[in-house]
C-alpha cells in the first residue's frame, strides 16, 4: 500500500527540518499552494495570484467592455477565493477553472444587481416635491412655542398681539393700553427679543446637567447677542469645555439663523391661518361685495372663537399653557418669521397728547426675569430752541487744553513678540513664554526684531534716564507691568518671571511688574498648559509704563502632549506633503494580493526600482511626486525618514528633479513605541514641485527573508516590518490669504487631536508610520466630518501608481472645511500606527 503524503508536503519532510535548496514557493504545485493557503499561508496565495491572474484578465476583459470594469471584477473575484480558501471551500486540485467560474459568477451577479438600479441624473420622475412633517416634531415645536409666549408679562404677550396679529398702529395701541406711542414701539421691540430668547431657551431647557443649568439658561440671549460681556465671557468659557452645551449651542445658531423658514413653516396652521383667513375677508367684503364675504363666512368664525380667546386673557390672569397654544402659536409665528435680519432698535414717534398714569413709565417695561429700562428709541430731532454748538469749542468731556503739560511726550508704542521664532510650546506641563519687547527706537535694552538680530548679539546698552531717550524706555525709578491674557487651559505656573517680574493671575489675566524695564527688554513666563490644549492659541499682552506702552496679540501654536512643534509661520499658505516606502513583500504577487486584503505580514526586501537616478544602484531607493502650485515659494521643507526598527539609518541621499544626488544625516531622532523617526531640514534643496527620490542602505533596513517553505503563520520572519519617508513642505502662493501654519513633529501614544480657532478652509498633510489596510477602526476627521482611513498604506505621489501599496506608509494631503474651535481628529481604534508629522494650514483667528 503507498504511503500517504500529507497535502502540500509532497517531499515527506516533517515540519522544523532544512528543505531542498529549490523548494521554494513558486515550485509548489498549484494542490500545494492550496493546502498552505487553507493553512494561513497567505505567500502560497500570492503564488496562485502571480500565476492566474493573466488568465483571469482575459476572461474580465471579455465579459466586461470597460478596463476599468474588468480589473475590478478580477480582483473581486480573487478577494472571494481568498476568504472562500480561509473558510475551509474550495477546490483542492484545479484551481483554475474554479477560479474563472467564481470570476463568471461575480459578473452574472453585478448584471443582477444593475437590472435593479436605474442610474439618471435627472430625479425630478422620481421625487414627487412633498415635504414630509413629522408630527412629533411638530407638535414639540408647538409646545416650544406656547411655553416661550406663556412666560412673557402680561403686557408683553398684549402688545404683541396687536402689533403682530391684529396690525394695530402704535397710536390705536397706545390708546388702549394708556401708554405714548413710543412706549409701546419700545415695548413691542423688547417683547419680540425676549420671545424669541426664550423660543431658543425652550429648545435647550430639557434636563441640562446641575452645572450647566445657568449656561443654559442663557444661551438664547447669547445666540441673539443679547447677553452682557461678563456673562458672555462665563458662558464662552463653559462652552469651550463642555461638549454638549457646544453642540446645543451650534444648534440653536442653525434654529437662530432660520428662525423663518424653520418656525414659520411648523406654526401656520390650526388657529393662525383662519384667523387671517378671517381678516382678509373682513376686507375683501368691503371692497368687492357680497359673494367673497360669504365664500370665507366659515372662517369668520374661527376669527370669533380666537378673539374669544383673546378677550379671556384680562388684565389680571396669565395664559396656561393649555389655553395659550392658539393665541402662542399665531403670535410666535409673526414675531419670530417677521425677518431674517437683525431687528433695529424702534425710532421716536411724533408724541401724541395721550392722558397717561403717573407709573406708566414702570408700567411699560415689566419683566419679572431682570428690570431693565426700555430699548431707547433713536436720538429725536434737536429742539430748534437748542444753540448749535461750534464745532471749534471743546466736547463738555474733554479736558480743557490747559489742562495738558505742555510739555508731556506721547507714550511711545513698544512692539511685542514671542521669542519662539519658528517653533511653539507643547501641551501637558510646564512650559517657558518668552515675551520680548522692542522700544521704537531699538534702544534702551529693547530687543532688535527677530528677523535682523544676530544670534552673536550681546545684551543691549543699559536704559538711561536722560530726556531725550524716555520715549524709547520706562524711567529707571519708575514701574512697568505687564498684562497677559491667557487663552482657556493655561494658567500661571510661577509668580516669579525672569529676569525679576512679579506676576499674580487672576481671571485668566497675569498681571506682572517690576521696577524698571530690564535690559534685555523681555519677561520669561512660566506657565502651566492643560493637556487638551492644542492648535494655535492667542495670548493678549499689554505693556505699560511712565511714557511707554504697547499692546497685541501673539498667536502661538501649542502641539499636542507627546509631541513638538517643528516649524510655524502666520505668512505661509498652504502644506503639502509626498513619500513612499523603502521595503516591499518578497512573494511574487504580494503586492497586488496585499491591495485584496491579505494582510501585511510577508517576507520584506529593500526596494530598488529601475527608474531611479542613477548613482545610488546599492541603496534602497524610491521616489515620489511632489505637488506645489505654480508660482509658489518653498518656505520650509523636512525630510522625515521612519523604519520598525531602533537601529534605523542615519544618513540618506535626497535627489530632486534635476536628478542629482546630495548626502544628508539626521539633525533629529524620536523614539515612539513601535519604531524610529528621523528628521533634517532640507529647504535649501527644495524649490518647487517634481520628482523626488530618497535613498538609504539597504544593510540597515528592518529586511526578512523566510528559510523555509511552507512558513508556519507564526513564524518570526513574517512579522509586520516597514521603513520610508516622507517629503513635508511649507509654501507661500502669491496672492492667497495667510494661514497660521503649524508642522507638528510626532504624537503621543493615545488618540491626536489638534484645535483649529477660526472656520474656513483647511490643509492638513499627515504623515503615519506602521498602519495597515487590514485592520480597521482608524480615521481622521475635520469636527464631525470624516475624511476617511487614517492608515490604508497609500503613500501620496509614490512614482509607481496611485494603487501602489506602500507596506506601513502613510503620506495623505487633505482639504476640508472646519468650524470654529472644532478638532482635527486621527483615531487609532485597532491600527496601532504611529503619528510621524502632521502639518496644518488654518485660517488666521482674527
Amino acid at each position: 500500500m503507498p504511503e500517504t503524503v500529507p497535502a502540500g508536503d509532497p517531499h515527506r519532510v516533517e515540519p522544523g527540518l532544512d528543505r531542498h535548496p529549490q523548494d521554494t514557493p513558486e515550485t509548489r504545485s498549484d494542490p500545494e499552494l492550496i493546502a498552505a493557503t487553507r493553512g494561513g499561508d497567505t505567500t502560497a496565495y500570492a503564488v496562485l495570484y502571480e500565476r492566474h491572474v493573466h488568465a483571469a484578465r482575459r476572461l474580465a476583459r471579455i465579459l466586461s467592455k470597460d478596463p476599468a470594469g474588468a480589473d475590478d471584477l478580477v480582483s473581486e473575484a480573487f478577494a472571494k477565493l481568498l476568504h472562500t480558501f480561509r473558510e475551509g471551500g474550495g477546490p483542492d486540485l484545479a484551481f483554475r477553472p474554479y477560479m474563472l467560474q467564481t470570476l463568471r459568477n461575480t459578473f452574472y451577479d453585478r448584471i443582477r444587481r444593475d437590472k435593479r438600479v436605474e442610474f439618471t441624473d435627472d430625479l425630478t420622475p422620481h421625487d414627487s416635491g412633498e415635504i414630509f412633517v413629522d408630527p412629533a416634531v411638530e407638535g414639540q415645536e408647538r409646545r416650544y412655542a406656547a411655553l416661550a409666549f406663556g412666560k412673557l408679562p402680561e403686557r408683553w404677550r398684549m402688545v404683541l398681539w396687536h402689533t403682530e396679529v391684529e396690525e394695530d398702529s402704535p397710536a390705536k395701541i397706545a390708546t388702549m393700553l394708556g401708554m405714548t406711542p413710543n412706549g409701546v414701539s419700545a415695548l413691542a421691540y423688547r417683547a419680540r427679543e425676549k420671545l424669541r430668547q426664550n423660543y431658543l431657551t425652550e429648545h435647550a431647557a430639557d434636563a441640562p446637567r446641575e452645572e450647566c443649568r445657568w449656561t443654559v439658561d442663557r444661551l438664547g440671549a447669547r445666540v441673539r447677542g443679547k447677553l452682557g460681556e461678563r456673562d458672555a465671557m462665563k458662558v464662552d468659557d463653559h462652552l469651550d469645555s463642555c461638549v454638549t452645551c457646544n453642540l446645543l449651542f451650534a444648534e440653536l445658531t442653525e434654529l437662530n439663523s432660520g428662525l423663518r423658514g424653520v418656525v414659520a413653516g411648523v406654526f401656520l396652521g390650526g388657529a393662525a391661518v383662519p384667523y387671517l383667513a378671517a381678516g382678509t375677508v373682513s376686507a375683501a367684503g368691503l371692497a368687492v361685495g357680497g359673494f367673497l364675504a360669504a365664500v370665507f363666512a366659515p372662517f369668520k368664525l374661527a376669527f370669533n372663537w380666537v378673539r374669544r380667546v383673546v378677550q379671556q386673557l384680562g388684565t389680571k390672569g396669565s395664559i396656561a399653557t393649555g389655553t395659550a397654544v392658539a393665541v402662542a402659536v399665531a403670535v410666535t409665528v409673526f414675531a419670530l418669521s417677521g425677518g431674517e435680519e437683525e431687528e433695529e432698535p424702534p425710532q421716536a414717534l411724533p408724541e401724541e397728547t395721550i392722558v397717561q398714569p403717573a407709573d406708566e413709565e414702570q408700567e411699560a417695561e415689566p419683566e419679572p426675569e431682570r428690570p431693565g429700562p426700555v430699548v431707547p428709541p433713536d436720538d429725536p430731532e434737536p429742539d430748534p430752541a437748542d444753540p448749535v454748538p461750534d464745532p471749534d469749542d471743546p466736547a463738555p468731556d474733554d479736558p480743557a487744553p490747559e489742562d495738558a503739560p505742555p510739555d508731556e511726550p506721547a507714550p511711545a508704542a513698544y512692539a511685542i513678540a514671542h521669542g519662539l521664532g519658528t517653533s511653539g510650546l507643547v501641551a501637558g506641563g510646564e512650559a517657558v513664554l518668552p515675551i520680548r519687547l522692542e522700544s521704537p527706537g531699538g534702544s534702551g535694552g529693547g530687543y532688535a526684531p527677530l528677523a535682523e538680530r544676530p544670534a552673536e548679539s550681546g545684551p543691549a546698552e543699559p536704559i538711561t534716564e536722560s530726556a531725550t531717550e524716555r520715549r524709547g524706555q520706562a524711567a529707571t525709578t519708575e514701574r512697568v507691568t505687564l498684562d497677559v491674557t491667557l487663552p482657556p487651559g493655561i494658567a500661571l505656573a510661577s509668580e516669579s518671571a525672569e529676569p525679576g517680574w512679579t506676576c499674580t493671575e487672576g481671571d485668566a489675566v497675569v498681571h506682572c511688574s517690576i521696577a524698571q524695564m530690564p535690559s534685555p527688554a523681555e519677561a520669561l513666563l512660566r506657565i502651566t498648559i492643560g493637556a487638551e490644549v492644542s492648535g494655535y492659541q492667542t495670548f493678549e499682552v499689554t505693556v505699560k509704563g511712565p511714557g511707554i506702552s504697547g499692546t497685541t496679540s501673539l498667536q502661538i501654536p501649542i502641539a499636542p502632549a507627546g509631541s513638538e512643534v517643528g516649524y510655524a509661520s502666520v505668512d505661509a499658505t498652504g502644506v503639502t506633503a509626498s513619500g513612499n516606502t523603502w521595503l516591499t513583500c518578497s512573494v511574487p504577487g504580494c503586492r497586488d494580493l496585499a491591495l485584496l486584503g491579505g494582510g501585511d505580514r510577508w517576507p520584506m526586501k529593500a526596494y530598488k526600482p529601475a527608474g531611479a537616478p542613477a548613482g545610488r544602484e546599492g541603496d534602497a531607493v524610491s521616489g515620489a511626486y511632489l505637488e506645489i502650485p505654480s508660482g509658489a515659494k518653498v518656505q520650509w521643507a523636512g525630510l522625515y525618514w521612519a523604519g520598525s526598527r531602533d537601529d534605523l539609518p542615519t544618513d540618506v541621499s535626497l535627489a530632486g528633479p534635476g536628478g542629482s544626488w546630495t548626502d544628508l544625516s539626521a539633525a533629529s531622532q524620536r523614539f515612539p513605541k513601535g519604531g524610529t523617526q528621523a528628521f533634517v531640514e532640507v529647504t535649501n534643496l527644495v524649490s518647487g514641485g517634481g520628482a523626488y527620490w530618497v535613498s538609504t542602505d539597504n544593510h540597515q533596513l528592518p529586511t526578512s527573508e523566510c528559510a523555509h517553505w511552507p512558513i508556519d503563520p507564526a513564524a518570526k520572519c513574517l512579522d509586520r516590518r516597514w521603513a520610508g519617508w516622507s517629503l513635508t513642505v511649507v509654501y507661500a502662493e502669491p496672492g492667497a490669504e495667510p494661514k497660521e501654519v503649524a508642522v507638528y513633529d510626532g504624537a503621543a501614544a493615545a488618540d491626536t487631536e489638534i484645535r483649529v480657532e477660526t472656520g474656513g478652509e483647511v490643509d492638513i498633510a499627515a504623515t503615519l508610520w506602521g498602519g495597515s489596510a487590514a485592520s480597521r477602526g482608524d480615521g481622521i476627521g475635520v469636527g464631525g466630518q470624516s475624511l476617511g482611513e487614517a492608515a490604508s498604506c497609500v503613500a501620496n505621489g509614490a512614482v509607481e501608481n496611485p494603487r501602489w501599496y506602500a507596506f506601513g506608509v502613510d503620506v495623505r494631503v487633505h482639504r476640508s472645511r472646519a468650524g470654529d474651535r472644532e478638532a482635527i481628529s486621527i483615531e487609532r481604534g485597532n491600527d496601532p500606527f504611529i503619528v510621524g508629522v502632521v502639518a496644518v494650514a488654518a485660517p488666521r483667528s482674527g
